[in-house]
């Protein structure tokens, strides 16, 4: 599933600032693990997420979690 997932996120954007989302890394896979979802798209500027759960990514507004960027 994240052979797919990894190919949708190349087509997918941010729908509040337009920019490219990628699957989580393991490391911002642990920061977002208190959130209940099964994976996450994250956003180019590593500012916020958005989860995935059962395969299908939420990319409402209202599901964006806003993150620190890692440093």
């Amino acid at each position: 599933m994240a052979d797919i997932l990894t190919d949708l996120a190349a087509l997918l954007r941010c729908p509040v600032t337009g920019q490219q989302l990628h699957l989580a890394t393991p490391e911002e896979f642990r920061v977002l693990a208190s959130h209940d979802a099964d994976g996450f798209l994250v956003r180019d500027d590593g500012a916020a997420a958005y989860p995935v759960v059962n395969g299908i990514p939420s990319l409402l507004p209202e599901s964006l979690i806003p993150l620190q960027p890692l440093t």
